[in-house]
């Protein structure tokens, strides 16, 4: 597998996640509110928070998915 591929791959593997964690948000959303709202103040975002922060729930890790991504990037 070349960097490239690696990176490509990593990425559809981070959209699986985050199309897991909506399902997360779906499910505790229909049976438990106010779980929901603990759960985006503190796990989902934590795990947003170290891959894309695309909800931007807390500031980003020191070291996220997107500076290993770049990381991958700039060794091909």
């Amino acid at each position: 597998m070349t960097k490239t591929e690696a990176v490509d791959r990593l990425l559809e593997l981070a959209d699986q996640i985050y199309e897991s964690l909506h399902e997360m948000e779906d499910i505790l959303q229909e049976v438990a509110p106010k779980q929901l709202q603990m759960a985006k103040s503190y796990w989902l975002a934590h795990i947003d928070g170290a891959l894309e922060n695309r909800y931007g729930y807390i500031s980003k890790s020191f070291v996220s998915f997107e500076d290993t991504l770049r990381n991958l990037e700039e060794m091909e």
